[in-house]
């Protein structure tokens, strides 16, 4: 690739957006020409799907973020959720690798124990039940679902408060239902993949995600890296001690020599 600072399209996980996750753009700044795409309704600037809200629909709408850049050259990149967003569209030629970072594949990588995903899947299907009686903007306003929010996800209240200021509430609920039922195994694109992940991860079998992986990509590079996948510090201070910059380097490296 001939830029100085390859381009790097990047998606967000479920439940961040750029705001969340501005830490993470800072720090890959420092290496890419990062472009952050917020999916429809994770953020306030950015308008919920129409109902159904689907995965098809996230990965169309990547694609058409993609057909507006002005770029000769790009990777993608996709942070858990992101991911699946990601690799589920169709990108065009001028990809030319493509980032996974600690990445959902599917329920079955799920680190996440059998009777709590069943919890989930109950309150997706209440909360679809919510939706059709009007009631969804309610429950998700309610001081009970703020403090839900945080004891389930051990964020802080001002985390919790700037989901429920930016997310659409039933693209959040769909978004859930989505990643508690989704079983599909990855097709992958005919790309260089670079994998980074924890294998101490609490939420995602990096192990499993690995071996998937490597079983169906002929270029795969495997960076392991001390991540927490819902961070509770998420400034660039906290992705600089947690990556190290010869790390991404090395990366670089590999995707300069794709030209």
């Amino acid at each position: 690739m001939s830029q100085t600072k390859p381009h790097l399209v990047l998606v967000h996980s479920f439940p961040t957006n750029s705001v969340l996750l501005h830490g993470l753009e800072e720090f890959m700044a420092d290496f890419f020409t990062v472009h952050f795409i917020d999916l429809p309704g994770f953020h306030k600037d950015s308008p919920a799907l129409k109902d159904p809200i689907t995965l098809r629909k996230f990965s169309d709408y990547f694609d058409k973020k993609i057909s507006e850049l002005n770029v000769k050259e790009y990777i993608v990149g996709g942070v858990s959720f992101g991911f699946l967003v990601v690799n589920n569209a169709k990108l065009d030629h001028r990809c030319k690798a493509v980032l996974a970072m600690e990445p959902f594949v599917n329920n079955q990588c799920l680190n996440i124990p059998y009777l709590k995903q069943k919890k989930y899947q109950t309150l997706s299907a209440v909360l679809k039940l919510a939706y059709s009686m009007g009631l969804e903007n309610k429950i998700w306003e309610s001081n009970w679902f703020n403090n839900y929010l945080q004891k389930e996800s051990d964020y802080r209240k001002d985390r919790a408060d700037l989901i429920i200021k930016h997310f659409n509430p039933h693209t959040f609920f769909s978004v859930l239902g989505i990643v508690i039922n989704y079983k599909k195994t990855p097709v992958f694109h005919n790309l260089p993949y670079f994998l980074v992940g924890n294998f101490a991860d609490k939420t995602i079998n990096f192990d499993r995600v690995a071996e998937i992986f490597i079983k169906n990509l002929q270029e795969l590079h495997i960076a392991s890296e001390p991540i927490d996948h819902y961070p509770k510090d998420l400034t660039k201070s906290y992705f600089k001690t947690r990556i190290p910059a010869e790390h991404i380097e090395r990366m670089l490296s590999c995707i300069k020599g794709l030209d």
